[in-house]
């Protein structure tokens, strides 16, 4: 899986971060609205920064003390922060990390097996179940060293980052070994166990906010079409609705369950267009709320 999501950070335009610019203004408009409500942060999280393209660091640095960048992919963060000023630099700390927790586990090197040698669909699928069942244990300890540490906690377009598309891929790989329903029923755990990678994730990464502090969130929640625009103006509500009819699964359960951890009275939802590329435009949603129960 970090060798599938690291080709997905190199595959990149050359002029993306130039092309990200209203992006990036969006994404700091969730932070801002973050430290405009409390009087002092210490440290920042942002969970997913790969290529840090859709961060503006440099001003995030400024009202910080510490910024704490977590991906599979160690090699992406370290270009997206190499041309930063040396005072920003000293504020960052990289950590390589596979959210998912999977790697613990050695889940892809034995998936991978499994489907290699032919092992029945319903040995793949119940190995799948099993993972599900390990995942609450294994995200918890992902981010045990992390617990009530940081002021605000922030993931970045990460729930359709995780894990369905390598599972997907690697499964055409060696999908003609299967009967189309045995593939499909694959697929399906595939798609479960991809469902509580995300509740999980949320889950875990609530506990690393400290008292009082913010959890935000911005997900890419369908690919754009010039039919949406006129759904699109109506609202979020009508947003819902289009994506749930044709948007990303993952997206909405990342929201859903990213709701359920902060205090509703101060919850706040936005939504913009992200360009990612001359022939791609993403629905985006950002959302900032205040850790629950506190």
């Amino acid at each position: 899986m970090e060798t599938f999501q690291r080709e997905i950070n190199h595959n990149r335009e050359e002029f993306r971060k130039m092309r990200w610019k209203q992006h990036r203004l969006k994404v700091t408009g969730l932070f801002d609205a973050a430290f405009s409500k409390r009087e002092n942060v210490d440290k920042v999280a942002i969970v997913g920064a790969g290529n840090c393209d859709d961060l503006d660091i440099e001003y995030l640095a400024t009202k910080c003390n510490s910024i704490y960048l977590f991906d599979i992919d160690m090699e992406s963060m370290e270009k997206g922060t190499e041309n930063l000023p040396e005072r920003t630099r000293e504020k960052i700390q990289l950590v390589e990390i596979d959210v998912t927790g999977l790697d613990k586990m050695g889940f892809d090197h034995h998936l991978s097996s499994m489907l290699k040698r032919g092992e029945k669909a319903e040995g793949i699928i119940q190995y799948i179940k099993d993972t599900e069942n390990r995942l609450s244990q294994l995200s918890d300890s992902i981010f045990a060293d992390y617990h009530n540490g940081f002021d605000i906690v922030a993931t970045s377009a990460i729930y359709t980052q995780l894990f369905y598309n390598w599972a997907k891929e690697l499964l055409s790989d060696y999908g003609k070994q299967y009967q189309k329903r045995d593939a499909e029923e694959i697929k399906n755990g595939f798609l479960d166990l991809r469902d509580e990678i995300v509740c999980t994730l949320n889950h875990s990464i609530s506990k690393c906010i400290k008292q009082n502090g913010f959890y935000i969130t911005w997900t890419d929640i369908l690919k754009m079409e010039p039919e949406y625009m006129d759904t699109i103006n109506e609202g979020l509500n009508a947003i819902f609705a289009l994506a749930s009819n044709v948007g990303y699964g993952a997206a909405l359960i990342g929201i859903k369950t990213f709701i359920k951890e902060v205090d509703k009275s101060e919850l706040s939802l936005r939504y913009w267009l992200w360009e990612f590329n001359a022939n791609k435009q993403y629905l985006t949603i950002g959302i900032i709320g205040r850790l629950n129960g506190l």
